[in-house]
């Protein structure tokens, strides 16, 4: 055997510490997108081409995607290319050490307060106020709507996005655009970074 000398590489973690891992992550990711239901099994069977077996497989977590059908993903689903594109500049922004800790957070639900008692976090920058604003949507039990999984491809690719971005393109109302946000949000989708006038959304790390 090899004498065990020199340093190890760092373990991975979160994510892609393990298949089990991987599987969990995507059957959540999938049901925040297209919520919980045969409906999103037949949705998912239509993008990608996959058994109905293989559909209700990943919505539980069974097992994840294999290669073909996760690039299928990536092509088709937001929020696949989103947690993609998050893995991708975690690893190529930070130390191994502040990744493995920033996935651990990001699963786990800590992190956040953390953040928040340095002013740097606010869950949704663009509050819903007043009494009429209604109730925000559950993304994680109806799916994810149009403008929704059009703000995470445009945050994806870094381009600035509030309230009054989806609101002018949509034609939509700020209170709508406001909900969809904060929906994202909710579903930990999305974060935003820095003061609430110059601050930014970030998807979050997985």
């Amino acid at each position: 055997m090899l004498p065990k000398k020199g340093r190890k590489l760092p373990a991975w973690e979160g994510a892609l510490a393990s298949r089990q891992a991987y599987a969990e992550v995507i059957a959540n990711l999938l049901r925040k997108e297209h919520g919980d239901t045969h409906r999103a099994v037949k949705q998912l069977m239509r993008l990608t081409d996959a058994s109905e077996r293989s559909a209700k497989h990943w919505m539980a977590a069974q097992h994840g995607p294999d290669t073909v059908f996760f690039l299928r993903l990536v092509a088709t689903s937001p929020v696949i290319r989103a947690f993609v594109l998050g893995i991708i500049e975690s690893q190529q922004s930070a130390p191994a050490e502040t990744v493995i800790v920033a996935q651990s957070r990001s699963l786990s639900g800590h992190g956040h307060r953390d953040e928040e008692g340095l002013g740097r976090y606010w869950p949704n920058p663009d509050p819903i106020s007043g009494p009429l604003s209604g109730p925000v949507n559950d993304p994680i039990n109806d799916g994810l709507n149009e403008r929704q999984r059009w703000i995470l491809d445009r945050v994806a690719r870094h381009l600035p996005t509030r309230a009054r971005d989806v609101a002018a393109h949509w034609q939509v109302s700020i209170k709508s655009a406001r909900r969809d946000l904060a929906g994202l949000c909710a579903c930990n989708l999305l974060h935003f970074v820095g003061a609430r006038k110059n601050g930014r959304y970030h998807l979050v790390r997985a």
